[in-house]
């Protein structure tokens, strides 16, 4: 569901000076929220495309926000070289089929002077949840699922911690910027309408069988609810670290 920007949107471009922007790309666009940060943010004469691979995702911000729209993945930008001063990928890199490619292209994109602004996770954000459901899986018998769920994921190519290693192969200057939150749950029935919204799948064997993810979510439940709820505050609230960032890259 499409929102206006959020206080992260705009944390993140307080980094830059968009006031002296004319030109940006939104890479992998979504729901559009950060274009319209953008939108919001840059002189109104500017030129703002949104790309995503997703014809829906596009269309639904053309619509929203009357911005160009381009449907095209990341490894293969369908615009001529040297031609935005800004490009931004609001946590899409980690889903790159090849990420020096898709950073390449960006690098591509880019007047002399450019810059890349890319949205990341810390590769520890979130973690204590993570544990959780390792921990929920081993008690409910799945010990091979709560391996694979600790084990790497698509996440992990491209974290606040791996990403500058990654746009330092072809930018020339890096700066990290990291914001420390927390998700909040009132109770630890809350956070488990979250975790039954896929969480619980992490490490699991990949089907389509409904059946198979009502049974294995109803196998879960009872055992994340009872880890959740050992772990709450004397409110019954819960509280996760989240450290997320983004990483501004000058071509």
């Amino acid at each position: 569901m499409a929102t206006g920007p959020t206080s992260f949107h705009l944390w993140q471009l307080s980094h830059i000076d968009t006031a002296r922007i004319y030109s940006a790309l939104d890479v992998g666009c979504g729901a559009g929220n950060l274009t319209h940060a953008l939108r919001a943010l840059m002189p109104s004469s500017a030129l703002i495309t949104a790309l995503d691979v997703q014809r829906t995702s596009a269309v639904a911000t053309y619509k929203r926000l009357a911005v160009d729209v381009i449907v095209a993945n990341m490894e293969s930008l369908p615009v001529a070289s040297t031609q935005y001063e800004l490009v931004t990928a609001g946590h899409v890199l980690p889903s790159a089929t090849n990420i020096r490619i898709a950073i390449t292209e960006m690098h591509r994109v880019l007047a002399e002077g450019g810059l890349l602004m890319a949205s990341a996770d810390s590769k520890t954000s979130g973690l204590r949840l993570l544990e959780w459901h390792a921990e929920a899986c081993r008690r409910a018998g799945h010990t091979m699922q709560a391996s694979r769920a600790l084990g790497p994921s698509l996440r992990d190519q491209f974290t606040l911690e791996s990403g500058h290693v990654e746009l330092a192969r072809t930018f020339s200057n890096v700066t990290v910027h990291t914001r420390d939150t927390e998700l909040h749950f009132p109770s630890a029935e809350s956070l488990l309408d979250l975790y039954e919204q896929g969480l619980h799948l992490r490490g699991a064997l990949p089907t389509t069988d409904r059946e198979k993810i009502s049974t294995l979510a109803l196998e879960l439940k009872p055992h994340m609810l009872d880890i959740a709820t050992s772990h709450a505050n004397h409110d019954g609230g819960i509280r996760i670290p989240r450290r997320s960032g983004c990483l501004v890259a000058e071509k």
